[in-house]
């Protein structure tokens, strides 16, 4: 716990609204969907092509409650276990503010296929920024806004009675009305192991109003070190 708290308060040191929400609190009524595939595996193995990548799917929902509150659901499934959080999320500044500050708790439940389960509790803490930016004349983008982000998560596993943790700050550009830039940087704990960090750039493109794909590269450096890419569908409605 100490770790973590030491690496979440160097993440706040080096750190317009998210495609995201994060700290944002959804308006009543709006729904935010995301299904992404990652596919990640060893240097080694996907340099040679020797290696099969594992592949991790999620779907990720937020819904607006009003009252600044927003109910979340977050699901995924490995080769070797699932698990589902339902959370719900208080943010604590206007919605005019730019800094923006949210709470939120959750249970869930998670599943190693065809051996145990357990019942998990989880707290969270959101920190976001929004800002204008003006493009000097020689780049070809408008680049008129973004945003930075902070999430940090702890969930305890009932059953074994143990916590894990993760990190995750993000700074997020638009570059055109339909094209915005995110890079990512992580850092996670799972008990009996290391800490693991990971970067991750990708790239959003609106297909519609409602509809966006996301592009983008993994890698992560622990005891091991993978690459991999991630693909995503996002729908707002």
């Amino acid at each position: 716990m100490r770790r973590f708290i030491s690496l979440l308060a160097g993440l706040l040191c080096c750190l317009a609204a998210p495609l995201q929400a994060g700290a944002w609190a959804r308006a009543p009524g709006d729904v935010f969907l995301s299904f992404s595939t990652n596919l990640q595996g060893s240097v080694d193995g996907i340099m040679t092509g020797t290696e099969t990548p594992d592949a991790y799917y999620s779907f990720y929902a937020e819904v607006g409650l009003g009252r600044r509150l927003t109910f979340g659901l977050d699901l995924g499934q490995g080769e070797f276990s699932r698990e589902a959080v339902a959370f719900l999320r208080y943010t604590m500044t206007p919605d005019d503010r730019r800094l923006q500050v949210a709470l939120d708790l959750g249970f869930g439940h998670r599943e190693i296929i065809d051996q145990s389960s357990s019942a998990l509790q989880r707290a969270g803490l959101a920190i976001g920024y929004g800002y204008d930016l003006t493009a000097p004349d020689w780049i070809p983008f408008e680049m008129s806004d973004g945003w930075f982000s902070l999430e940090a998560t702890i969930i305890r596993d009932t059953a074994q009675d143990d916590l894990r943790w993760k990190a995750e700050a993000t700074i997020g550009l638009n570059v055109t009305p339909r094209l915005s830039f995110l890079f990512q940087v992580l850092a996670e704990e799972w008990p009996g192991n290391d800490v693991t960090y990971g970067v991750n750039p990708s790239a959003v493109f609106d297909l519609t109003d409602a509809t966006s794909v996301e592009v983008g590269l993994r890698g992560s450096f622990g005891d091991s070190q993978t690459i991999g890419l991630e693909l995503g569908l996002w729908h707002r409605f």
